[in-house]
């Protein structure tokens, strides 16, 4: 079958990944287009790839009079493109790839015969009200399948025939040796993520200028970009304000995004996710996979990748002590990190194996038909 995926990030991100894995997994038995907006820098990775894009200028709807004017507009321009996308390449199936994406159900509305895939990539309850339940209920009545990334996404959505839970697939690999755990002086702390509000940066400085009085052998990297978003740069600004305020001028960096994503977490003695909210977390799956210590708050999607205590070390959001405790227990122990490490790298290769995804999505795909 051909498989069309719309995405509307602008950069790269998990949710993305998580889209291309899906089609290269797939391609021996399928093929897959990706219809992206015009502003991403993603076209020619896909292209690099062989897989054939197209582009639209979608808006995305946010506070502001002129974008919610021109929102309606827009959608119904890029429905219609994306409708003659859909019959020049004899589409079977469209996947959107989260489910606040309109363009998926306006298709269906406006005439596509095949089948729609939506996916659920965000918790839906950090969403507004209103926008949730119609989005929500737009992809409970136009698609085949609402598949959610996490059972955290699941308990959230409905109770639906239609709504299922599908884990994204472990389409990882090792290029690197295996990770040496010693006894350092200094313990380095990564903190991977794009600086978006919500993602938990600012909670982290906070613990990590406690933790930091009590154990001075620490340092920390963010590691992330800006997407090109100006509320995101004002974000990473305050972050750097704060971190000199706080004194932490010489142990904090600020790094851009490292697209050799192991390399930076095996250099890493403790890998950090203390977002408010997270569907899933592919950060905390590549930590766990190349066998990195983690620590996350109980957030969502972590809660599934790690199993407290045995793999790893989760805390209750925004609870800077909590956050800041289990800095200071991970930090001082070595033995500790190459435990939970250790244990948490079986841990996902089991649970999030390749093998159970493609049975899980062939059967999805097979029942379209």
């Amino acid at each position: 079958m051909t498989i069309l995926i719309i995405d509307n990030s602008t950069a790269f991100t998990g949710a993305f990944k998580c889209a291309l894995n899906e089609a290269e997994l797939l391609s021996t038995e399928h093929r897959f287009i990706f219809v992206l907006n015009k502003n991403s820098t993603l076209v020619q990775l896909l292209r690099d790839k062989g897989i054939t894009v197209y582009t639209l200028p979608m808006v995305e709807i946010k506070r502001s009079v002129g974008v919610l004017l021109r929102y309606p507009f827009a959608l119904l321009r890029n429905t219609f493109n994306l409708l003659n996308i859909i019959r020049k390449e004899q589409v079977d199936i469209v996947q959107v790839n989260d489910f606040y994406n309109l363009l998926g159900a306006m298709s269906t509305i406006f005439g596509f015969k095949g089948k729609l895939l939506t996916y659920v990539r965000f918790l839906p309850y950090v969403m507004p009200g209103p926008l949730r339940k119609l989005w929500i209920s737009c992809g409970l009545r136009y698609s085949h399948r609402v598949i959610a990334v996490s059972d955290a996404v699941l308990k959230q959505l409905p109770a639906h025939p239609k709504a299922i839970r599908v884990y994204d697939p472990v389409q990882l690999s090792e290029r690197l040796p295996e990770k040496v755990y010693l006894a350092k002086q200094t313990t380095s702390i990564l903190y991977l993520a794009n600086y978006i509000q919500g993602k938990g940066q600012d909670a982290t400085l906070e613990a990590f200028a406690q933790a930091h009085k009590l154990n001075s052998d620490i340092e920390l990297t963010f590691m992330g970009g800006d997407m090109g978003l100006e509320k995101n740069k004002e974000f990473k600004q305050k972050l750097e304000v704060r971190s000199q305020e706080l004194g932490l001028g010489d142990v904090v960096q600020f790094a851009p995004f490292n697209s050799n994503v192991e390399q930076s977490i095996k250099d890493a003695d403790i890998l950090l996710n203390f977002s408010e909210a997270e569907s899933f977390s592919m950060t905390c799956m590549e930590a766990a996979y190349y066998g990195t210590a983690l620590i996350a708050t109980r957030c969502g999607g972590p809660e599934e990748i790690i199993d407290n205590g045995r793999t790893g070390i989760t805390v209750p959001v925004k609870d800077i002590n909590a956050m800041r405790d289990a800095i200071i227990t991970l930090a001082a122990d070595t033995n500790l990190r190459k435990q939970y490490a250790t244990a948490g790298k079986e841990y996902v290769r089991n649970k999030f194996n390749i093998e159970t995804y493609k049975q899980q999505m062939q059967q999805i795909l097979a029942a379209t038909t």
